[in-house]
């Protein structure tokens, strides 16, 4: 409550002012109407890996994913990862630019569909090791999360903790990123009949999230879905204008 009080103020003080084209943003978004519907949406993919499918395609789900079982029950990313969306990550992830987690947490807010039922999921922003977290000051998933506060969704903290200090996962092989998150997390109190909407910046070959995910399952988690702020692709990729995730949990 404190948080959007202040956000209010500050943006009656401030009012905001596009960050691509310096041109007068909408209400509470620091992005006008011309560079939001240029962004790389991510229009049609795969709803358990997010890989984007073509435009044309009737399937709602991937090749690949169609011979494995994964995790997690539905994933959902906002964009492809692409300019300016990987500059903005980078630069919440390693420069304290807060105002870009609001952004892109406000996206996702505004991406949900409108007429969807009151939310039964709690949000788990991907937690960070606590000494990743101390270096850092903030959790990069948690800035994006705090936005959908605003429509009654429980931003979950305390279930579930970061017990490994992983390295870094750029520059790794999608086996390798793997290895390197297995056993990374712990729940830290029973799940049972719950269920979860994990929240990150960046889907890449989705280690993380499905050692979080399988974490959560074994917790006792009755459904865990992943929304992600982008989904990294080889090549061009696809992106679209911007279409309402019609699921809420």
């Amino acid at each position: 409550m404190v948080y959007n009080w202040l956000l209010k103020l500050h943006q009656k003080v401030f009012p905001s002012q596009c960050r691509l084209c310096r041109a007068p943003g909408e209400p509470g978004l620091e992005l006008c109407p011309a560079c939001r519907n240029d962004l790389p949406w991510l229009a049609h993919a795969c709803r358990v890996c997010a890989m984007p499918l073509p435009p044309d395609a009737d399937a709602t789900v991937c090749a690949r994913c169609q011979n494995t079982v994964s995790p997690i029950d539905e994933c959902r990313a906002l964009f492809t990862y692409h300019p300016p969306v990987d500059g903005w990550v980078q630069r919440l992830k390693f420069e304290q630019d807060l105002a870009v987690g609001r952004l892109l947490g406000a996206l996702l807010a505004d991406s949900l569909s409108p007429d969807a039922e009151a939310p039964s999921a709690s949000i788990l922003p991907v937690p960070l090791h606590r000494k990743r977290l101390s270096e850092r000051g903030y959790n990069q998933a948690m800035e994006i999360a705090r936005p959908l506060a605003g429509l009654g969704y429980r931003i979950e903290t305390r279930c579930c903790r970061r017990v490994r200090n992983t390295g870094a996962q750029s520059g790794l092989s999608a086996a390798s990123r793997k290895g390197n998150v297995r056993g990374a997390f712990l729940a830290t109190q029973p799940l049972h009949g719950r269920r979860f909407i994990l929240i990150d910046d960046v889907l890449t070959t989705g280690s993380t999230l499905n050692e979080l995910a399988r974490t959560l399952k074994r917790g006792g988690a009755q459904s865990v879905k992943a929304w992600v702020v982008a989904r990294a692709v080889q090549g061009k990729g696809s992106a679209g204008r911007h279409a309402p995730l019609n699921v809420i949990p």
